[in-house]
């Protein structure tokens, strides 16, 4: 997992993994798409998002890791030109073109990120912004997102150093609204105050498990829906 996260976005591929045990569905994949939304590698909020995917793979889903610090996407500039406004089409030209349909496309995001200035970093913010040609289609344009499925679920991963409970405030209000935007919901969420260093979060193994056991649930509960409703699924793939 480490060595596919590092190579080029146009390279990634999802990652399948090893089977699991009560409620598994070998029948069922689940597409899960990771972002780590942090500048730092190995860093705290990464540590906490590899273990939810690797909880995700316990039960065969298919994972993808994109690390937006090692993407080019460069800033929006929406509403001054009002580009997208008439397609919901964005005309820069970056790293995040390849972006749009993979968040259409997967059945499950799990986004991290340590806090700064009680917010996402700049490179998780750019990324919100950048899917506005989303919100245009949503909104404007009167466009089906996900055709055929209901609004995909997210796991919501944040870390700061600080211990104030309202640390993660206003991160978690602008994760939620992106998320409504490119039809998502919140279905979960782990927020791990007091990590100074990188790799504080490693001393903390009952934050590490529950980050998996989070992102092997949501995988499970992915499944059955799935499996309860195949039809309405495999008439949007095609």
């Amino acid at each position: 997992m480490a060595q596919q996260a590092n190579i080029s976005l146009r390279r990634l591929r999802p990652i399948r993994g090893g089977r699991a045990h009560a409620a598994y569905n070998p029948c069922v994949t689940i597409s899960v798409l990771g972002i780590a939304g942090g500048p730092r590698s190995g860093g705290n909020s990464e540590t906490l998002l590899a273990h939810a995917l690797a909880g995700a793979r316990e039960v065969d889903a298919a994972t993808e890791l994109l690390r937006l610090r090692d993407l080019a996407i460069s800033p929006c500039i929406c509403p001054q030109s009002e580009d997208c406004m008439p397609t919901g089409v964005c005309t820069v030209l970056d790293d995040m073109q390849g972006l749009y349909a993979r968040l259409r496309a997967a059945d499950l995001i799990y986004i991290a990120f340590p806090i700064t200035f009680r917010g996402v970093p700049a490179q998780t913010k750019a990324f919100y912004d950048r899917t506005q040609p989303l919100w245009i289609r949503k909104y404007v344009l009167r466009q089906h997102l996900r055709p055929g499925r209901d609004a995909g679920r997210a796991l919501i991963l944040g870390t700061a150093e600080r211990g104030d409970a309202t640390e993660f405030d206003g991160a978690v209000q602008a994760t939620r609204s992106w998320l409504v935007s490119i039809h998502f919901r919140e279905a979960a969420r782990l927020l791990v105050p007091g990590l100074i260093r990188a790799t504080d979060v490693l001393a903390r193994p009952e934050a590490l498990q529950k980050a998996r056991e989070l992102g092997r649930r949501l995988a499970l509960e992915a499944q059955s829906a799935r499996a309860a409703a195949p039809d309405a699924h495999e008439g949007e793939r095609q």
